[in-house]
């Protein structure tokens, strides 16, 4: 993104067409470090941001094609959005409507109540597409928690995780450690190719997994950055499409730690995030 983008000018209340955080979500939240709120968001705002997702991506399918020049390109596709800079993250630096949609002020109110905060700003969002694995460029997520990987000196941050397709239980949704967020941070695992089960066993003896579970389109399941969680392979020909975007409390302070979201912006260390890209979105 060039220029910073001014809300006012673009601003437009989507309000209608996202849900509640209730007590009840607080409740389950904090107990379990994640709670799932189906028709979160209703499917035609869904359907819309696909459609900035596909024009940004350069990715249009809603399922593996059987014709192999097109299979060829869907490959293609799906190469070129991993060899850019920042991949599938930050799609708001470059797209004003997407920058509008994720700081919808409801979005940020939900945060704030779950993990009972009084402003919250956002810090990311990320297009989570998972390939079918007949595609031969599919994997499997392993179990790590978010809040090691991100710049941030404190883990009062939250990911929204949003299905913006039905989700069904074998195209790879993720399950949740629950109540695994009151765990210390057990480091960059992802990044590094290390096994939580083997560092770490006595997690899986102390938690238990959520069960595997489909979603409707518009689903939102929130977890806390301290959460284990995983997804599995995507065994059928449909492409799983969701997206997520992480909000933080307010006080959050930059790190300098290497991330796709912050990197290159002058962010200044050991500040908050004091930056046009990152506005605090509910207080």
């Amino acid at each position: 993104m060039n220029k910073p983008v001014k809300l006012d000018e673009i601003y437009e209340d989507l309000s209608p067409m996202i849900g509640e955080v209730t007590e009840a979500h607080v409740v389950t939240f904090m107990r379990d470090g994640v709670v799932t709120i189906p028709d979160f968001v209703k499917p035609e705002l869904c359907e819309k941001v696909i459609s900035h997702f596909t024009a940004w991506s350069g990715i249009h399918w809603r399922e593996w094609p059987q014709d192999p020049a097109e299979q060829d390109a869907y490959r293609a596709a799906v190469a070129g959005l991993f060899d850019r800079p920042r991949k599938s993250f930050a799609i708001r630096q470059d797209d004003p409507w997407m920058f509008h949609f994720v700081t919808q002020r409801k979005f940020g109110e939900a945060v704030a109540k779950l993990l009972r905060v009084p402003a919250v700003r956002i810090l990311s969002e990320t297009l989570h597409i998972k390939q079918p694995q007949v595609s031969g460029i599919a994997r499997p997520l392993q179990w790590h928690q978010d809040w090691p990987s991100f710049p941030i000196d404190r883990a009062q941050a939250a990911q929204f995780w949003l299905a913006l397709v039905e989700v069904t239980p074998d195209m790879g949704p993720m399950i949740h450690l629950k109540g695994s967020h009151r765990s210390m941070p057990g480091g960059m695992l992802l990044d590094c190719g290390e096994d939580a089960h083997e560092l770490y066993p006595e997690l899986f003896e102390q938690y238990k997994p959520t069960k595997l579970k489909g979603l409707t389109q518009g689903t939102a399941v929130f977890h806390h950055g301290l959460t284990y969680h995983m997804s599995g392979p995507n065994r059928t020909n449909k492409v799983r499409w969701a997206m997520s975007s992480y909000r933080m409390s307010s006080t959050t302070r930059y790190t300098g730690q290497v991330n796709y979201n912050t990197d290159g912006l002058g962010l200044k260390l050991r500040e908050v995030f004091d930056h046009p890209n990152f506005p605090i979105v509910y207080s």
